[in-house]
């Protein structure tokens, strides 16, 4: 049965993350949020606009982030989990695609390059490079490996033994869905820059993207097959998870 979740890691983007949660909701009903540590109200925002929250005490990075919320969302019946950025960067009404491609691929990943003049070129030319150096150290076919907005199977995920830390779990799972012999596929996204703020380095990051890929490749640590959510709950300890505001689902 098909059924997904939307897990959305958020860093102080209180002025943002309402309005991706809304957007996202249209598509997905679930939606979980991670706040990594924010100090301007973002998890409040965020169970305002109807996201469940999982809470950081302080700011770990993209990767913990991502791995808390797969801690609590794997754990239960969903096929599938929408990933996006609190940011602003990614339209919520591209959701639609990725549910419509998912019948034939456990791995959905979205492509912002398809318009270049959307994008600034320093950006272009990090992801452009990067996407071109993982595709030649992985074999897989990749437009846009450093797109966080993806769509993946919660068959593929369980089996995966994430350890990246800051955006390298992008390419992380991306390198372990290969491994575990996923289907592939892609859909063109709207990329939004203007107003939008992101943590995220182009040069640093996208050089510790590539070296860890190679890291990850060798990586012995996931599983044979999936243990189902019964079986994770048993393997991973999900962190507390705060409701929705009421007043947000009437």
């Amino acid at each position: 049965m098909f059924s997904t979740a939307a897990l959305i890691p958020a860093y102080n983007c209180a002025d943002r993350v309402g309005d991706v949660v809304r957007g996202v909701r249209k598509f997905v009903p679930d939606v979980l949020v991670v706040d990594d540590g924010s100090t301007d109200g973002t998890g409040e925002a965020a169970r305002a606009a109807g996201a469940s929250l999982v809470a950081h005490a302080g700011n770990a990075g993209k990767g913990p982030a991502v791995r808390s919320g797969l801690a609590v969302l794997l754990g239960q019946s969903y096929s599938h989990i929408l990933m996006l950025d609190a940011d602003g960067q990614h339209d919520p009404e591209d959701a639609q695609r990725f549910l419509e491609a998912a019948p034939t691929a456990e791995f959905v990943l979205g492509n912002r390059l398809w318009n270049r003049e959307a994008i600034p070129s320093k950006r272009f030319w990090t992801n452009y490079i990067g996407t071109r150096a993982l595709q030649l150290m992985t074999g897989f076919p990749l437009e846009d490996s450093q797109c966080g907005y993806r769509l993946v199977a919660s068959s593929c995920l369980r089996r995966m033994g994430l350890v990246g830390n800051r955006y390298s779990i992008d390419t992380e799972i991306i390198v372990r869905a290969g491994k575990v012999r996923a289907r592939f596929a892609h859909v063109p996204v709207r990329v939004i820059y203007e107003g939008a703020t992101s943590h995220y380095r182009p040069l640093s990051d996208t050089v510790h993207i590539v070296l860890s890929a190679a890291r990850f490749k060798v990586d012995e640590g996931d599983l044979r097959r999936d243990p189902g959510p019964d079986g994770w709950r048993r393997l991973v300890a999900a962190p507390p998870v705060f409701a929705p505001m009421a007043s947000a689902l009437i």
